[in-house]
């Protein structure tokens, strides 16, 4: 067995240890605690994993189907990072899904992302009152079996709770989602439960049957006509369905989640929303705060969010991170999520200040779109400098030029990790001579 290290965080997952050795390496040189195991040797640890590992790094490297097959089974267990050479059904399944050209920086940075979201989906990630009070919940009834109703402004995480609750389930069905607002009454059965015509979901299974031994989650509930609103309060009722053609009926080993971003009890008094369904689904409810009510959970969020995207990343300086604070957050994780991807793409690891934050707050803004906004899109220097124009007014000539070479400096050791010899190549310098630059203008490579 591999599992010796009961002290480690990360465990690493891979079809040798020669092929995890480099991430084996950078683990050790960051000083993060790591187990190693090859697939076969998972069985023996299932269901005491997430006592010794807070998280999974799965090498796949054009072995089969092995490896895959293991992270996703492990997936179940641990909040799992994949490093992939091939195309991945079922992303959703994984913390973050990187290409094996990925750096072992940017893997560091995932690392860093799902640990510090303590082996919680990123909408989750957080130690403030609220979160804590949505952790123990989801806890407490994630083995349980019971029907969930997850209440919650649009974009909170609604359907990343659902997701932890299923893997934290330990049912070995899979997590299906269910579009409420676009069922319809017209062959409402065959949707649901399945038939064996070509008008089902593709397969002759419905919903029910696709998520047979795992979790289905309604997703707005609210939206349900009364017809099939109808049709689910039989089947939490009776525990049975019925498939379209067929005889008999077959017990539901389906667990239920609900969710809604509407206050049901308010569309219960319209009349749109039957009492008697919502006191089936609202068995355990559980509120999602917005991330106004969250603000102290901020840098966690950024730190989790950021894991694994493109470009790597960003930071952001104390004035950018008070507006990242004060701002309202319409829409919540999602929107926050939205930024921070953005903003990776175009500043991968810059820091961002408040006047290039402000202009990503609002993506329909048409000041995105204008080149003001925009970094330089991959002209070459020159070209970017032959573009400028003199200000009327003149220019403080020595004043830009110091300004220009102060921030080219910073960005070329925040994308070398602080490193001044690959800085120094990166500005076709040599190290002596950017040494002495740091030193003139007070920067430090720490």
């Amino acid at each position: 067995m591999a599992f010796v290290d009961h002290s480690a965080s990360v465990l690493v997952v891979a079809a040798s240890r020669e092929a995890a050795a480099p991430v084996l390496d950078y683990l050790f040189d960051q000083g993060i605690a790591f187990g190693f195991s090859r697939p076969s040797e998972l069985a023996y640890a299932t269901g005491r994993l997430d006592a010794i590992y807070r998280m999974a790094v799965v090498l796949d490297l054009g072995v089969g189907d092995r490896v895959r097959d293991a992270a996703q089974a492990l997936s179940r267990e641990l909040p799992c990072v994949l490093v992939s050479d091939t195309p991945v059904a079922r992303r959703e399944e994984f913390r973050a899904v990187l290409h094996t050209d990925t750096s072992p920086a940017e893997l560091f940075d995932s690392v860093r992302g799902v640990l510090a979201g303590k082996a919680t989906g990123s909408g989750l990630t957080g130690s403030t009152p609220a979160m804590r009070h949505v952790h123990r919940l989801i806890e407490r009834v994630a083995n349980k079996g019971t029907t969930v109703l997850l209440l919650g402004e649009s974009g909170v995480g609604k359907e990343v709770a659902a997701r932890d609750i299923h893997r934290r389930s330990g049912r070995q069905g899979d997590f299906v989602v269910v579009d409420c607002g676009a069922l319809r009454d017209e062959a409402l059965d065959a949707v649901l439960f399945g038939e064996p015509g070509p008008r089902s979901t593709g397969t002759g299974s419905g919903y029910f049957q696709m998520a047979e031994g795992g979790t289905l989650l309604l997703d707005e509930v609210a939206d349900l006509s009364l017809a099939c609103q109808a049709r689910l309060l039989r089947v939490l009722e009776d525990g049975r369905y019925k498939r379209v053609g067929e005889p008999g009926t077959q017990a539901r080993d389906v667990r239920i989640i609900a969710a809604s971003r509407r206050n049901l009890v308010d569309v219960m008094e319209t009349g749109a929303f039957r009492n008697d369904l919502f006191f089936q689904l609202a068995v355990f409810p559980i509120r999602l705060p917005p991330l106004r009510e969250r603000i102290a959970d901020m840098t966690a969020l950024i730190e989790a969010l950021g894991a694994g995207l493109p470009g790597g990343r960003p930071r952001f300086d104390a004035i950018a991170m008070a507006r990242l604070k004060s701002y309202g957050w319409p829409g919540n994780i999602r929107e926050l999520s939205n930024v921070i991807e953005r903003l990776a793409i175009l500043y991968p690891h810059e820091t961002v200040d408040r006047g290039t934050l402000d202009a990503h707050l609002h993506p329909l803004d048409v000041a995105l779109m204008t080149p003001e906004s925009l970094p330089d899109g991959g002209q070459a220097p020159a070209t970017q400098i032959s573009a400028m124009a003199l200000p009327s007014d003149g220019v403080d000539l020595r004043e830009l030029v110091e300004h220009l070479e102060k921030r080219l400096i910073e960005q070329a050791l925040d994308r070398n990790d602080r490193v001044v010899a690959h800085a120094a190549r990166a500005l076709g310098l040599r190290r002596t001579t950017l040494t002495e630059k740091l030193r003139r203008y007070g920067i430090s490579s720490d």
